[in-house]
């Protein structure tokens, strides 16, 4: 999972660089009701800009198993996490959290390309518009998706039945 995980960022800065390079030099970055452009920005500021999301969120889903080895355990909130922080526990704990998110920084990465598409689109039409009928059901499967993640967080940092007490 790690390598889609990787790929579905390279390919997230991939898009930003093709924007860039095919787009107009002033984009629609904000679209309001009925996809109508009420933002904009140069392609570089654009550009700038989404690079940083990508590789704030990058790092934000690819460090965070192992941050946990030095962040105090106050400061981190696991469910159960007496059990999981136990020193026994650790190494699982942190390789069942990379799991989580490589599976779900891939698909937020997968959102954030449609989305890119999309924006590229807007910009590559005249008037510039942004195809709201495309916009909604992605956002609808990944709203789907945060939720079931979620739940499934819950229910994998349960302790196991031949541990509980």
């Amino acid at each position: 999972m790690r390598n889609v995980f990787l790929i579905s960022f390279a390919m997230n800065i991939l898009l930003t660089v093709v924007t860039l390079v095919i787009g107009p030099s002033e984009v629609a970055i904000h679209f309001g009701p009925g996809g109508e452009p009420n933002g904009w920005a140069s392609a570089t500021v654009n550009a700038l800009i989404m690079s940083g999301v990508n590789l704030l969120m990058f790092a934000s889903f690819f460090f965070a198993p192992h941050l946990m080895r030095v962040t105090p355990a106050k400061w981190i909130n696991l469910p159960n996490k007496d059990y999981w922080l136990r020193p026994e526990n650790r190494e699982r704990m942190e390789s069942i959290l990379m799991r989580h998110l490589y599976v779900f920084g891939t698909l937020t990465f997968a959102f954030l390309f449609v989305i890119g598409i999309l924006v590229l689109d807007a910009n590559l039409s005249q008037p510039a518009h942004l195809r709201e009928d495309f916009f909604w059901w992605p956002f609808g499967l990944y709203m789907a998706y945060t939720a079931y993640w979620c739940v499934k967080i819950f229910l994998d940092f349960r302790i196991p039945k031949d541990e509980a007490r």
